[in-house]
């Protein structure tokens, strides 16, 4: 069982052949998958049952994908044995769990949970990394040393019992409400996501993509954010949007100019906000539904205008770093023909289970229910286009066709379902012991009392701690919203918008240090460096800074009041973004001066004072700075780059 790479179809539509416990292990995703369908369908199979069985199924299978090599793998067959004792015995005694009372434990239980604590902690090395290991290790000392730590961040402590209680039957432990949210609803977004990938929506979307930003100055930056974006609303993680648009996105700007760097950043940011647009936002934004106990559909509204103004911000830093550079629309012959880019079929199996879904869930039906439909539908369609591609074909060729596409689309969304449940359950550790310590209400008192003199630093600090986390972003929002979102409500702030604002920074974690996977994912397409990229890449999401204040500090912007001030709001913000862009990369017909970009900066950060004097000097300033720039009575000494003085 090697460390398997995405399947691929054959020229003939078919799997390559594959060894013995390559097509167990297709097998053992396909019925996992089949599983989270079933208990989504049925309604019989109950919560606890199907947390224990997700994550059970998530530990085995990341066990499998990434297996330790040659003599050790009797250390994988140990691990998987303790995985799956554990999980049953969680499943066998679920009514009992459930009913009993507090800290009754029997020694049994002791070592099943032990055994399971330790096969996650493997799994989440080889799926995440050393670095999120040493995070929740942090954290465990925490638990433990509590007593010996001085000062606020001083407990009681916890002991290595009751640790091992709470995070095997505890409510707070590993089958809590966050790997319920992993199970029930995150697990079946990322099986539509890759029905629909499977479908060819990843084509679809760039050819729409080239035909709509391929005529603009830097067609194939613009191409790279609008395909990303189309990609971000049915794909909801920056590093798969990466994977999947990146590899056609990335060689395209390289071929037309761009260097391997500035290529990488724009394809990474791109992709980033592709978790805060809807209808399908990142995995985070069901973990906020959960928490702040609305629907889903009030998360995706409310994240609507600042999504739009994410990529009108990053498509007019884009635009503006190709008149810099000298970069030039996409030629002619590069782009499809109305007719390729529009074919009913490719449409329809695109357009029909994602209507379904936004429907559904518009009519107020559940998510569960809404996603369950949308598979089923997008399924029946993958099958009628293979069916097609097969009666299109010889007989002798494409036999297993229809098979195959709903393989590849099982074993991705194993693959992915997997990885997503170690990230949660991680975050589900670090979220139980900051409850359990009580560290969560000692940070909460910091914060509170920073805002009680200043309410922006206390955002300020929000923004650097969900930045900082250096977690993937259901993770880290949900980390982030454990200690952080109490101390702003208490401030005063709406929960929605405060969460949001977390959630936002959560995500732009991507691109930023000290992980910034989303850059990681687009070197290893570019070949480019990982620290000239996320320079390229702060300085594009630079303006993106300030959406989330301005959210905060006015959430008419989240489609709470009329439709005149909606307007008026999303045309302010708007233009804040423009003013902040403009600073930050410093052209528009000509280069700006230091002093007028210095100028647009201030006018920029005005905009997000509260307060409606403010708003107007920003709005005064900037708006006669764009003026002098447009009318051409402001010139820089410096030339535009040109194309032969740009890096490599």
């Amino acid at each position: 069982m090697g460390d398997l790479a995405p399947a691929e179809l054959t020229a003939t539509g078919e799997h390559p052949p594959r060894s013995s416990s390559m097509q167990f292990l297709l097998v053992l995703a396909a019925l996992w998958v089949l599983f989270h369908l079933v208990a989504a369908g049925s309604g019989v199979i109950g919560s606890h049952v199907l947390r224990s069985v997700h994550l059970g199924g998530a530990i085995i299978l990341t066990l499998c994908y990434k297996p330790l090599a040659g003599s050790w793998r009797w250390i994988d067959a140990l691990l998987i044995l303790a995985v799956i004792a554990s999980t049953l015995y969680l499943v066998v005694r679920s009514d009992a769990i459930l009913l009993s009372n507090w800290f009754t434990f029997l020694w049994p239980e002791r070592i099943l949970g032990a055994m399971l604590f330790v096969s996650l902690i493997e799994a989440v090395r080889r799926a995440l990394g050393w670095g999120f290991v040493a995070l929740i290790a942090v954290f465990v000392g925490y638990a433990v040393l509590g007593p010996w730590i001085p000062g606020v961040f001083g407990h009681r402590g916890l002991s290595i019992d009751r640790l091992i209680f709470s995070f095997y039957l505890g409510s707070q432990g590993v089958t809590g409400m966050l790997i319920g949210i992993s199970a029930s609803i995150v697990a079946l977004f990322l099986i539509f996501g890759e029905i629909l990938n499977a479908s060819g929506a990843g084509n679809t979307f760039i050819n729409v993509a080239l035909r709509i930003g391929g005529r603009l100055r830097g067609g194939a930056g613009m191409v790279a954010v609008i395909g990303s974006a189309f990609m971000g609303m049915i794909n909801g993680s920056a590093v798969a949007n990466v994977a999947s648009t990146g590899v056609l996105t990335i060689p395209l700007m390289r071929r037309l100019g761009f260097s391997r760097n500035l290529a990488g950043a724009i394809e990474a940011v791109a992709s980033t906000g592709g978790q805060f647009m809807p209808p399908i936002m990142g995995p985070g934004a069901f973990l906020m539904a959960e928490l702040l106990g609305i629907s889903y559909l009030d998360v995706a509204v409310a994240a609507l205008i600042p999504s739009t103004l994410f990529y009108i911000g990053l498509l007019l830093a884009v635009w503006l770093l190709a008149g810099k550079n000298g970069l030039q629309p996409i030629p002619a012959d590069m782009i499809p023909s109305r007719k390729v880019t529009y074919a009913p079929v490719a449409l329809m199996a695109l357009l029909l289970p994602i209507g379904v879904l936004v429907g559904l869930v518009i009519a107020r039906f559940t998510v569960q229910y809404a996603v369950l439909a949308a598979i089923i539908i997008a399924a029946v369609l993958l099958v009628v286009q293979a069916l097609i591609r097969r009666a299109n074909r010889t007989a002798e060729t494409g036999k297993d066709a229809p098979v195959a596409a709903l393989a590849l689309a099982f074993d991705l969304s194993a693959r992915n379902i997997a990885y997503v449940g170690m990230i949660i359950a991680a975050a589900q550790i670090i979220v139980a012991v900051i409850n359990l310590t009580g560290l969560g209400v000692t940070l909460s008192q910091i914060i509170v009392s920073l805002g009680q003199s200043n309410l922006m630093l206390s955002l300020v600090l929000t923004m650097g701690v969900a930045i900082l986390l250096g977690m993937p972003t259901p993770a880290a929002y949900a980390v982030a919203a454990a200690v952080l979102g109490p101390p702003l409500a208490r401030l005063g702030l709406e929960m929605l918008p405060a969460h949001l604002f977390i959630y936002y920074f959560a995500c732009l974690a991507a691109i930023t240090p000290p992980v910034a996977s989303a850059v990681f994912a687009a070197c290893a397409i570019s070949r480019g460096s990982v620290i000239p990229t996320a320079g390229h890449a702060i300085l594009l999401s630079l303006s993106l800074f300030l959406i989330p204040f301005l959210f905060v500090n006015d959430p008419v912007l989240l489609l709470e009041g009329s439709p005149l001030r909606i307007a008026l709001a999303v045309i302010s913000g708007m233009l804040g973004v423009a003013t902040l862009t403009l600073a930050t990369i410093g052209y528009l017909m000509a280069p700006i001066p230091a002093v007028f970009r210095v100028v647009l900066g201030i006018a920029a950060l005005a905009l997000i004072v509260p307060g409606w004097v403010s708003d107007l000097v920003g709005l005064l300033v900037a708006t006669v700075v764009f003026g002098l720039l447009l009318s051409g009575q402001v010139r820089s000494s410096t030339a535009a780059v040109s194309p032969a003085n740009r890096s490599p």
